[in-house]
């Protein structure tokens, strides 16, 4: 597959996440995908979850924002399977606090899906918002 190809798929990728589509993002992963926080502290926050784990996490994280959070692709950068992406967001929360991270996301491409994909982010910045974020619980956050 081309490295414009795997960058549409990621353009897709993150259309889907913005609108909370479920089936859309797991539409674009292999059975065995993993998502993994790169962070090193909070513990919580060195998370790995499954394809179901994450297409849950916008409609879960919906609750605790007051305005949608919506990812937006600052650049993208494509070698053989790999295409590394820099991007941001900016949402209030319903407790008052503005989330406006940046990020940088390695995704690897396995037979035209996304089989991986590692977050690089303000960890400080995800605490202090959210607490300890689960999106199989998300009233555990502040």
């Amino acid at each position: 597959m081309s490295t414009e190809t795997n960058k549409q798929i990621i353009r897709t990728w993150f259309d889907a996440v913005n609108r909370g589509d479920e089936q859309g993002i797991l539409s674009l992963l292999t059975e065995d995908f993993l998502f993994k926080a790169m962070a090193r502290s909070p513990e919580w926050i060195i998370y790995r979850w499954t394809g179901q784990e994450f297409a849950a996490a916008p409609r879960a994280l919906s609750g605790l924002l007051s305005t949608p959070i919506i990812m937006e692709i600052v650049g993208m950068i494509g070698e053989g399977n790999e295409v590394a992406v820099e991007a941001q967001t900016d949402a209030e929360l319903k407790n008052g606090k503005r989330y406006n991270n940046a990020y940088h996301f390695v995704f690897v491409f396995r037979d035209n899906l996304i089989s991986e994909v590692r977050e690089y982010c303000c960890s400080y910045l995800v605490e202090n918002c959210f607490g300890e974020f689960n999106p199989n619980n998300p009233g555990a956050s502040l």
